[in-house]
């Protein structure tokens, strides 16, 4: 799809010839592109559990949650080149190896993906609320990106959602409803004990009201 909207902006990934050369000498069992990408179950053998964080930022909350479930596989999607290689660099300090990382954009790789009912979690914290009226049709959770990602969850699985931008909250309020997904939504923080991520800490110190959305598989 050449001319599919992007959910995200060029103009904001900074070019590093450091973190250009991490990811071309990336290990290829851990590090994939989009153009090379074919399938989420060429990515692990069997895991107890298989969960997917997208636009992971600096990967922070990947690796911890790789850190605190050794038995279980994570997978990230990234589009941008600083937090794939800090991310691909902490992988290897921490001899992590129950992380693949796909660079590339999450709409592209679902249209290549063919397997389905494959993750037990899938995680999107705080996307782009591309908050001027003429860049709303880039935000990312739209109908059937939201069809596409369901048919990715196991039963019982789960999409987690959270955004500090009440009105994209609104939109993503109408879109569940509109497809009749089975889904939770709160405000605030339910468990103080939960690892913040970086924009979820600018959220909270800026006193931004947060909305979580859990989506059950409708499988």
């Amino acid at each position: 799809m050449k001319n599919s909207i992007k959910s995200y902006s060029k103009a904001r990934s900074r070019f590093s010839i450091k973190n250009k050369k991490i990811l071309s000498s990336a290990d290829e069992n851990i590090f994939f592109r989009e153009d090379n990408f074919r399938d989420f179950k060429n990515l692990f053998d069997n895991p107890s559990k298989l969960n997917l964080e997208i636009g992971f930022g600096d990967g922070k909350y990947l690796v911890k949650q790789a850190l605190s479930n050794p038995k279980e596989l994570f997978i990230g999607i990234e589009v941008f080149e600083s937090g794939l290689a800090n991310t691909y660099k902490r992988i290897l300090e921490l001899e992590l190896f129950n992380i693949r990382l796909i660079q590339g954009d999450i709409k592209e790789i679902l249209l290549k993906n063919k397997s389905q009912k494959l993750f037990d979690l899938i995680s999107i914290f705080f996307p782009d609320p591309w908050p001027k009226s003429k860049h709303k049709k880039r935000r990312l959770l739209k109908n059937n990106f939201l069809i596409n990602l369901e048919s990715l969850l196991k039963k019982q699985g789960q999409i987690i959602i959270k955004t500090d931008w009440q009105d994209y909250a609104e939109e993503i309020t109408d879109t569940l409803d509109n497809l009749n997904f089975k889904y939770i939504q709160s405000s605030g923080r339910s468990d103080t004990k939960e690892f913040i991520t970086k924009y979820e800490e600018i959220a909270l110190k800026a006193k931004r009201e947060i909305t979580k959305f859990q989506i059950h598989s409708i499988n």
